[in-house]
């Protein structure tokens, strides 16, 4: 399985900002409304002379922030976007995106352009449009008239809980565990590639003007969510490690959101296990956790999390039959927990920085 991105993906360092200074402009929801606002989201405004006072501009929208003195006009600053619970919204300045360079000819000042890739390494992780857009006929409902061929491979990338089979999951993680880019690098076709078929949709409708409103900042946002775990991927990857996320969409049940995950090695360690995560908010069984940790190629440690208590008892009354499906597989069961409530907000453990490092720290 090749997880690979764009070239060069992996020599961007992700910036680490200490939030020491919250500075934070309030947004009115028709504003945030007008700007396309998700919450979550990173977005770059640049820092302009208005009445002879530096103020932010975002889409021809004005902001007053307090801003550093070492902020100039032209500077492009990223902000993250929050809703609160009252309905409005706040700005939270992150760091300087870029300063503004100067025209040698001139002497005047050249805003800097956004940079969609510093943006990307800022998303929230996560595929919360993605799963919305992935339950059953959504996807086919945001199509304009006279999109059959796309709306067939659309349901040829469905997979079907009712008939699943080990070798249909694997041979589907495997054409999607590598990237639209690597493909095309390959010279082969980019089939199954989720941005891809996410961009044609929106193409289909701005063909026909269906550009304005919620669906499409929805795809946007679902596009964003894509990148922003390939480029993790791409990252984590070169460090050595696995980190590869995405969702699977079924005909027949509503999607579910999977990850693999492996700590890099250490020498004369033991190797590190590998995590396999599930998630899914089934309108059926609620909403259901699985934490699959293999270890030694074979030894399986699940641990499940169910808000439906009835699941949570069913899963406890299934436990010696997926304990001799294991074992028919030529797996040996080691626990298996299960709890009746919320998986909680776990941090991975990291081992402690070097002397003087810079971290990332949040309250």
């Amino acid at each position: 399985m090749a997880i690979l991105g764009p070239e060069g993906v992996y020599q961007v360092s992700r910036a680490s900002p200490v939030h020491l200074d919250m500075r934070t402009a309030y947004v009115d929801a028709p504003v945030a409304r007008a700007l396309g606002l998700h919450d979550g989201q990173v977005v770059q405004a640049t820092a302009a002379l208005r009445q002879d006072q530096l103020k932010l501009t975002l889409n021809e929208h004005v902001f007053n922030l307090p801003l550093s003195p070492y902020i100039k006009e032209g500077d492009v600053m990223q902000l993250r976007a929050h809703l609160l619970p009252t309905g409005q919204w706040t700005l939270q300045l992150l760091h300087t995106g870029r300063f503004a360079g100067v025209d040698p000819a001139t002497g005047a000042p050249v805003p800097a352009q956004p940079s969609r890739l510093n943006t990307l390494l800022f998303q929230p992780g996560g595929f919360t449009a993605l799963m919305s857009l992935m339950q059953p006929g959504m996807l086919e409902s945001l199509l304009p008239a006279g999109s059959s061929a796309l709306k067939e491979r659309i349901k040829a990338q469905r997979l079907s809980m009712a008939s699943l089979q080990p070798q249909t999951l694997r041979r589907w993680v495997l054409q999607h565990g590598k990237s639209g880019e690597a493909s095309l690098a390959e010279g082969a076709p980019v089939e199954s590639d989720v941005k891809a078929l996410l961009r044609l949709i929106m193409a289909d409708r701005a063909r026909v003007g269906a550009m304005e409103g919620g669906d499409t900042e929805a795809l946007q946002h679902a596009v964003d969510e894509a990148e922003s775990a390939q480029l993790q991927a791409a990252q984590d990857w070169h460090k050595g490690e696995l980190n590869l996320a995405f969702v699977i969409p079924f005909k027949d049940a509503d999607p579910l959101e999977m990850r693999f995950e492996r700590r890099g090695d250490q020498p004369g360690q033991p190797k590190n296990p590998l995590v396999v995560n599930m998630h899914t908010q089934s309108r059926v069984l609620g909403e259901v956790w699985l934490k699959t940790t293999i270890s030694e190629n074979a030894h399986v440690d699940l641990t499940m999390w169910a808000l439906k208590e009835e699941v949570a008892a069913q899963a406890r009354f299934n436990a010696s039959e997926l304990t001799y499906e294991l074992e028919s597989a030529g797996l040996v069961m080691g626990s298996f927990q299960v709890y009746n409530a919320a998986r909680p907000d776990v941090k991975a453990d990291r081992a402690p920085p070097p002397h003087g490092a810079l971290i990332d720290t949040q309250a």
